[in-house]
Parts: structure tokens; sequence; C-alpha cells
């Protein structure tokens, strides 16, 4: 084999991912740098965000559902006064921006945060890979057709303000499977009455592993074996992780 190993490798490996590609796009890489197409993920980034993205291959692909299903940290900043269709800067302006921010003050942001701590139904955001009616949220959204954002029972177990500074605010949010922190930043900045959006996000970590620990990749096809393989745990190392638990 070309990879980094001369047998079918099994483990868990840890990327820093940088912003522009997709989690699907370093996927492929992992599977050209491994040489291995059993390969796969453990939570989407979208690829404006950063951060930890967890990957799984050979024998632990049977823990994959086991890391998604982990608490997860973020990062981040939301930006008032816009609204879009997708709940973050990339999207298409909804409306005009709100001149008006003076009725936004750091304890407002604080109480808002504390409305959206503990369990609650989330609306899921427009562009997402939800399914509705067979097809996914985004497929009807780019069709112009406008159908029932489906609610799903998320957790967020800890939304802290980290700095405020209009029209941003920076956040640290730790939450269950399935949060969308787009609908965080949306529904934040309305009960505020301006709108607001996701401007910046980075996965800090999976349950009990960190983005310290993790391989930053840059999307690169040369690299250092020693920094690819200082963030893989090999299958039976990672099993005994889990065990320690």
């Amino acid at each position: 084999m070309n990879g980094l190993f001369p047998y079918e490798p099994s483990g868990l490996f840890l990327m820093d991912k940088p912003a522009g590609p997709t989690s699907h796009d370093a996927v492929e890489w992992a599977r050209e740098v491994f040489d291995t197409p059993n390969v796969g993920h453990c939570g989407t980034l979208d690829p404006a965000a950063t951060g930890l993205l967890l990957m799984v291959m050979g024998d632990s692909l049977k823990l994959q559902n086991q890391f998604t299903a982990e608490r997860k940290v973020y990062r981040g900043a939301f930006r008032f006064g816009l609204r879009t269709d997708t709940d973050d800067l990339v999207g298409r302006p909804l409306g005009e921006p709100t001149a008006d921010l003076s009725a936004v003050t750091e304890e407002r942001v604080k109480e808002s945060f504390a409305k959206f701590t503990g369990a609650f139904d989330q609306k899921v955001p427009r562009y997402s890979a939800v399914k509705v009616k067979g097809k996914k949220m985004y497929e009807w959204a780019r069709k112009g057709i406008e159908v029932e954002f489906p609610v799903k029972n998320v957790t967020v177990y800890r939304f802290d303000l980290l700095q405020f500074h209009l029209p941003d605010a920076d956040f640290l949010v730790e939450c269950s499977k399935g949060t969308y922190v787009r609908s965080l930043a949306r529904d934040v900045g309305e009960v505020l009455g301006v709108g607001g959006v996701l401007a910046s996000l980075c996965r800090e970590s999976i349950g009990s592993f960190h983005r310290k620990a993790a391989y930053v990749w840059k999307g690169e096809k040369d690299f250092r074996r020693e920094d690819v393989l200082s963030a893989f745990l090999p299958h039976p190392r990672l099993q005994e992780l889990l065990n320690a638990r």
C-alpha cells in the first residue's frame, strides 16, 4: 500500500479543519493519505467553520455513531442587525440591515443566551440536510420552494458570552448532537428584535477529544508523516480509552 501504514488502518484521526474545504473534502484527503476508502467523519462542519473533525476508519467505523452523539463545544461570534437565508454571513440578505442597535446591550444578550440554555425545540436552518417530504431542506431552498421548518429537540448545556463588541458578540456554547449554532444566532437575534447571523465558528471539542491534539490541515498534499500520525489513535488504543471512561 502507498499510505502511512503497510496494512489497512483502523482508528481515530483528529483533524483541525480550516475554513473553505467541506467535511467531504477532508474525508477524501484522509482516504488518500491513509490509502483506504473506509473513512467516515463524526459530525459535519460547514465549509466556513473551522476546528475539530473526528474521522474513524477500518474497525473504528463501528464507533462512528457513538462519537457523533457526544457533546460538542464551539467558540464563535454572532453578528447582530442582519438576517440571511442561511443564518450566516455567506447567505442572501433577507431585508435591509438593522441600523439602530442601541437596544442590544450586554445584559440583554446574556438574558437571551439564558433563554436558549437547557432542553428546547429548535427550528432547523433553511439550508440544512434535514429531510422534508423526501428532499433535503437545502434542495427545497435552492428551488425557492418554502416548506415547513422541522423542529428538533436539542440541549444546550452551557452558553456563555465571552466578549461584547457591537455588532458582534463572541460566545462559547456546549451542546448536544443535532444543535445548529446557526439557528442559535438567528433565534438570539430575533429575541433581541434586530436579527442575527453566525459570523464565525470553531469546534473546540467533541466529547473528550480536543482540537489541541488534532492535525492542523491546510489542504496541502505534502505533509510530515510524524505530524499526521501524532493525531491518529489506533483502534486498540482507542478501545482502551473508551473502556477507561
